[in-house]
């Protein structure tokens, strides 16, 4: 059994967390960590796991002391400050937060700030296990994507590592939880009956991040590497915020070569993903709902035969496959456990 921790336990990603943690046949959850709620039993905290066999909640650094895999479900910004302190008492760390997914020079641009633990981003890898799972194998820190990023990375993945694009258009919808348990202007109050854009044409963070996932593809093909080669790829990224409590549903737009039909993308698609569990490929729209509380990313690519446009459809549960489910797949990976364990493959109805 590998001994595990959930440091930012109280947030929803951690709740996920530790509702795959506790199914999982290989893990035992000996710590959870916050600030806010420490000396708290889990069912205060998360009334829905009331009897689990959980501790109770603690300070982040006692909530990790006896953790082989401590998880960091924390706000960007605390993840640089606990992981070099856990690294060096020999745990493993996946990070939830955006703290190791780019170079010191972009995370200062995009996030405000210098990164304060510049020397581990040379040895973070991406923690996107369909594109990158060679280099996950056997590390001690994994940068652990988000949800706009996964689902946009994954859409687009297949068409940039063939190199037939370089740019796209993007609009994507989240539900609320994706903004965290603590976020403003989520009251319901303010979001029902309610679908709006928000940091939009670029000036998202996470603009960055897919351009440097799909300038990799473009650059290395079928596996990437973290501190690899990238090619040039620009991403015009609008987000939305729907009336929903979970998930994301993501269109992309692009342009492929004019030779291309619809068998030669869906080869390509099958080809790609053929070995991918949590990667559903079909002629079907993506919904929400069809993937709720699975660890699964729902792909669709669709030609417009009348411009020529094609636009890519996705969709994934924010706070599984987008966040807590994808972390738990990182650590099996991690640690050369079955890729599946504690996570849910199929979406849950209604």
């Amino acid at each position: 059994m590998v001994a595990v921790a959930v440091v930012g336990a109280s947030g929803y990603g951690g709740a996920e967390l530790l509702r795959a943690l506790i199914r999982h046949p290989k893990a035992r959850v000996v710590g959870l960590g916050s600030r806010g709620h420490a000396g708290a039993p889990v069912g205060r905290v998360w009334p829905q796991l009331a009897g689990a066999p959980l501790p109770a909640f603690a300070e982040p650094e006692e909530a990790a002391r006896d953790a082989e895999v401590v998880f960091l479900a924390t706000p960007n910004g605390v993840a640089m400050e606990l992981a070099p302190r856990l690294l060096a008492e020999g745990k493993r760390v996946v990070d939830l937060s955006a703290d190791f997914r780019l170079a010191a020079e972009r995370y200062r641009r995009w996030y405000g700030r210098a990164h304060a633990a510049p020397e581990l981003l040379n040895e973070a890898v991406y923690g996107l296990v369909e594109l990158h799972r060679p280099e996950i194998r056997g590390k001690r820190l994994v940068a652990n994507p988000g949800c706009y990023v996964t689902a946009v990375s994954l859409a687009l993945a297949p068409l940039a590592a063939a190199g037939w694009i370089e740019e796209a258009l993007v609009a994507a919808a989240s539900g609320v939880s994706g903004a965290g348990r603590d976020a403003e202007g989520t009251a319901f109050a303010e979001v029902n009956e309610d679908y709006r854009p928000y940091k939009p044409a670029g000036t998202h963070r996470h603009t960055v991040e897919i351009e440097q996932n799909l300038g990799r593809a473009r650059a290395q093909g079928r596996w990437l590497s973290t501190w690899g080669e990238e090619a040039p790829f620009r991403v015009s990224f609008t987000p939305h915020l729907a009336p929903m409590t979970r998930g994301i549903l993501a269109t992309a737009y692009v342009r492929l070569p004019a030779e291309l039909d619809a068998a030669d993308v869906g080869a390509r698609y099958a080809a790609f993903y053929d070995q991918e569990p949590f990667v559903h490929v079909s002629a079907e729209l993506p919904r929400t709902k069809a993937v709720l509380g699975a660890n699964r990313v729902w792909i669709t690519p669709h030609r417009d035969k009348r411009t020529g446009w094609w636009a890519v459809f996705s969709a994934l549960d924010n706070l599984v496959k987008g966040a807590a489910g994808q972390a738990v797949q990182n650590m099996n990976v991690m640690l050369g456990l079955e890729e599946s364990l504690g996570l849910e493959p199929l979406g849950l109805w209604p």
